[in-house]
């Protein structure tokens, strides 16, 4: 399914996408639809990672993405960088 087709599902649901794939940021129908459904999105360090490594950093960084899920007003999209800090894209 293409990406503008589910993120007008999780859009619709009102539910947040966690990924590694940050390329949503530069595709302008991905990028379109994120804005249009009011999508709160965030990138995770890590994509070549092990699976162990993934889930270490959502979950340290769990509280922090909670935060800005209950705070910030949709559409957003952070990246979570290696160090741990949440950098805002949009």
């Amino acid at each position: 399914m293409p990406d503008d087709e589910w993120l007008h599902i999780v859009g619709e649901k009102g539910w947040v996408v966690c990924s590694h794939d940050a390329k949503w940021q530069n595709e302008a129908l991905a990028r379109k639809a994120i804005e249009q459904h009011k999508i709160g999105c965030f990138y995770l360090h890590g994509a070549s990672s092990i699976g162990f490594f993934k889930m270490k950093s959502l979950a340290h960084n769990y509280d922090k993405i909670k935060k800005v899920c209950d705070t910030e007003k949709r559409p957003f999209i952070y990246r979570v960088t290696a160090g741990n800090r949440l950098k805002k894209v949009l």
